[in-house]
Formats: C-alpha cells, sequence, structure tokens
C-alpha cells in the first residue's frame, strides 16, 4: 500500500522545512541547526554546499508515541513494541507485536538507491534533488532529512521560502499493510479498511483510544515538492492537454500531490451535512414554485474582482471574500487560483460552468467515498491578516456580489425558469471528465470553508445561487 505523508499533518511545533544557511568557506550553519533540535550535530562538518543546489532540513514525520497519528490517520510507531487493541476484531488476538518502526526503518529507507528528490511525486522523470543524510532523532521522536536540491527547477519553491512563505513537502511511503488502532483490522489496500478508519477516522473513543491505521516497518522512497490548489488543478488540466499518457484520476491527482492542513473531520463533516441539508431544501422549493428563487448574476462585477485582486495571493483574496459573505461562483474562484500561476493553465478560462451543475454538489460529496479525505483537505482554510486594499476592493463588491441577506435583500428578483436569458459569459468548451470532477471536488472545498466562516442564512443564499445558476 502506497502513502503520501506531509510533515505538517503532525503537530511538530515548528516548520518542517527550512533552508540550511552555508558557504563554500565555513560550510553550514550550525547554530540555526542547533535551534530546530537537529539530529546532524556529527554531519554537519562533513557537508558542503554544491554550486547550483540549495541544502534544506526538513522533519518527515513524527512517531505515534509522542505525536500520535497525523491528520490523514496515519501513525508510525518508533520503535519494535506489543500493541493491545481494546476491540480485536474476531479471530485477531487483542495484543501483536509491531516490528521495529521510524527508528528501525527511516534511515535506510531514504538512504536507499531507490529514494530520491521529485517534484509532485513525478517519479518517472530525473529527480531534481538528492538525499544527502538521514536521521531519526529520538531525543525528538521524529525522522530528519538533509536534502541538496537543483535551484532551477526548485527555483520557486525557494523564492517562497526564502521571501517567508511556506513551501510543501509530501514523502512517498510504503507499507505492506496498516493495522486499525482499534480492532486490528490489517488492510493491504484501501478498500480492506474497517468502518473505525473509514466512517470514524481520528475519532476518541470513550476508552480514550484515537481510530487510526498503524504503519509498521514503512519504506520511504520519495520526498517530492508539492503545490498549492492552484498548482494541483493545473497539473491535471496539463496532463489532459499533454499528447503523452491518459489523463489521471480524480484520486491519482489529489494522491500525488497531498494535502494541506484543514480543519479537523468532525466540524467539516458537520458544515457538509448542514449543506447537504440546505441543497435539498433549496432544490425542494424551486419544483414546488417553478422559479429558481435567485438572481441574474453580475458577470461584469464578478470580472472587475477578479481582475483587481489578481496582484494578490489567491489563499488571502479567497479568506477575505469569505469573511465578507463575497461568494466566489466557480468561474471566479478558478480564474482567481490561475493568477497564482505564471501560465494560467487554462484556470484563467474557466467560466461557471467549468465544473457542472453545481446544484446537488454537496449530496454528491457527503455520499463519495472519499469525503473524509476531501474534508481534511485545508486548501481553503487559511486565515490572513487583513490587508486594507484588499478589504476595500472586496467590500466594493458587496452590493453586486455579497450573499448575506441584507446584501441579497437589495437586488433578489425570482425569475421564471422560461424567462429571458440572463446575461452569461460565453461557455468554454466542455471539460475533459477527469479535470471536470477535480473541480468539482475542488469547488466542493471551497464551499465548506466558505460555510466556516458565514452564517447559516448566508451559505442558504449562496446554494439558492448555484442552484440558479445550473437551472439556465
Amino acid at each position: 500500500m502506497d502513502k503520501r505523508i506531509i510533515p505538517e499533518s503532525f503537530d511538530l511545533g515548528v516548520d518542517p522545512v527550512e533552508i540550511i544557511g552555508a558557504s563554500r568557506a565555513t560550510g553550514m550553519d550550525k547554530t540555526a541547526m542547533l535551534k530546530r533540535g537537529s539530529a546532524f550535530a556529527d554531519v554537519l562538518d562533513g557537508i558542503r554546499p554544491e554550486r547550483g543546489r540549495t541544502l534544506l532540513h526538513v522533519i518527515t514525520t513524527g512517531a505515534m508515541e509522542r505525536y500520535g497519528a497525523n491528520r490523514n490517520g496515519d501513525a508510525f510507531n518508533e520503535d519494535a513494541m506489543d500493541y493491545t487493541a481494546p476491540e480485536p476484531e474476531r479471530g485477531m488476538p487483542a495484543t501483536i507485536r509491531l516490528d521495529g518502526g521510524l527508528r528501525k526503518y527511516h534511515d535506510s529507507s531514504y538512504m536507499s538507491k531507490s529514494a530520491a528528490v521529485y517534484q509532485e511525486h513525478h517519479s518517472e522523470e530525473e529527480p531534481s534533488g538528492r538525499i544527502v543524510a538521514a536521521r531519526y532523532n529520538g531525543d525528538m521522536h521524529r525522522g530528519e532529512l538533509i536534502i541538496s536540491v537543483d535551484d532551477e527547477k526548485w527555483g520557486p519553491r525557494l523564492h517562497k521560502k526564502a521571501s517567508g512563505q511556506d513551501i510543501y513537502l509530501s514523502m512517498g511511503c510504503r507499507v505492506s499493510h496498516d493495522t486499525c488502532s482499534r480492532c486490528l483490522r490489517q488492510a493491504k489496500v484501501a478498500s480492506e479498511h474497517c468502518d473505525h478508519f473509514k466512517r470514524h477516522r481520528g475519532e476518541l473513543g470513550d476508552d480514550g483510544v484515537r481510530n487510526f491505521v498503524i504503519n509498521d516497518a514503512p519504506h520511504f522512497y520519495d520526498i517530492s515538492g508539492v503545490d498549492v490548489p492552484a498548482d494541483r488543478i493545473a497539473y491535471v488540466l496539463r496532463k489532459v492537454a499533454s499528447e503523452e499518457g491518459a489523463a489521471p484520476t480524480l484520486g491519482e491527482a489529489r494522491g500525488m500531490l497531498g494535502f494541506r492542513r484543514g480543519m479537523s473531520t468532525y466540524p467539516a463533516a458537520r458544515l457538509l451535512a448542514k449543506l447537504a441539508a440546505m441543497e435539498k431544501r433549496v432544490e425542494g422549493a424551486m419544483a414546488e414554485l417553478g422559479c429558481d428563487l435567485g438572481e441574474d448574476h453580475d458577470e461584469e462585477a464578478a470580472d472587475l474582482l477578479v481582475r483587481r485582486v489578481g496582484h494578490y495571493p489567491a489563499d488571502e483574496v479567497i479568506d477575505c471574500c469569505s469573511r465578507h459573505g463575497v461568494l466566489l461562483t466557480p468561474g471566479m474562484l478558478f480564474r482567481v487560483m490561475a493568477n497564482d500561476l505564471e501560465d494560467g493553465a487554462g484556470l484563467e478560462d474557466c467560466d461557471d460552468g467549468c465544473c457542472g451543475d453545481c446544484s446537488g454538489l454537496m449530496r454528491e460529496l457527503e455520499r463519495s467515498e472519499d469525503v473524509d479525505d476531501c474534508l481534511r483537505d485545508g486548501s481553503f482554510d487559511g486565515r490572513f491578516l487583513p490587508d486594507a486594499m484588499l478589504e476595500s476592493i472586496v467590500r466594493d463588491a458587496i452590493p453586486e456580489l455579497g450573499m448575506r441577506p441584507a446584501d441579497v435583500g437589495r437586488r433578489v428578483v425570482t425569475v421564471t425558469i422560461v424567462a429571458a436569458p440572463r446575461r452569461m459569459r460565453k461557455r468554454a468548451a466542455a471539460m475533459p471528465a477527469p479535470v471536470e470532477e477535480a473541480l468539482r471536488r475542488t469547488y466542493a472545498r471551497y464551499l465548506v470553508s466558505f460555510a466556516a466562516q458565514n452564517d447559516d442564512a448566508t451559505c442558504m443564499q449562496a446554494l439558492r445561487k448555484l442552484a440558479s445558476m445550473g437551472r439556465r
């Protein structure tokens, strides 16, 4: 079973990735490494920087004995140990013996010939870096690496990090099977997981045991730089547009690129259930009244907002709009995300129909098999300090685009389905199925994050708007 593990998914208490200051004359910055509690004190003198390459110190994985499982429900034992489960599956002993965990396998697997540094887990391509040293830090109960990356291939990420922004890494890991912490069910593939993990992952039982899976005897074979949501979708778009190979499935695209830290599954699931129930009520009202209960979507105001925020990071724009109750429709959201990409990757051409009819999107997500993975993806959960100019731009858009009842009440009109066509952006060519599906899941996750910052009335207006757009 292959896994993707991001360091941020453990509460390590320190930034997992840091550029190591070094010079060819004096070597590595030992003081900075000491402050990070690095385990490499005995090898620092022997490491020298290379021309055209940068050294990074990476904290990879926390041991479950100290940190528990990560936010995706994956735990890695530190040592060989006897583990007793509270509710062993029928036919399973109550106690099993775990092999050796991180202390035994972390260093040897990362330093094997098959392990390398890539971009977005594209192991079919040439590595973009190498692993210089691997060390399990027993004092800090965590794995650590020193990696050397190519300055040209890692340029954008290194620039972000040097500018004080976060960059994200993901570890490729293989285990023969994982084991449920509660019932000891062993799964060799995801479909074999028990309901403790599928439906109640991360929950704490009355006995004090949390539901997760133990990844004993892991083999780490890949550490990759991964990107934020715009880049994920861009990768799918580029893959579809290329002449080489078939387009990845949604699961492949998301699995390769990992997740960002999000809210815990329980509150996210509650928000999703609330939105799904609202969707059903909106659908019933539309069927009963024979109208869409919506309003004309002001394309000019939407285009103006997207243009005016073009030089701001997409994360900040999305957070600011949610904070003010301004719903980004699908076309708006993906065009804002395209602003983070040099070439736009096709996202700049997205319209409000790019991910299909969104009127049943929340119920679709609620019924999906990978709903928990989607909800744990914190792509849109960032909170940022207000920027005065950005706040002003978004506030200017509230009269035309705000979803709070007071704002909507000033402009809502009831339009029958057979009424004259509304002003609409000309539809682009239909998206390939994998792209549309990836866009739908991305937009669904955005709606859950939007709901986290707005009250029920605002969320209801947002869903009415989306349902109305789907009936045009």
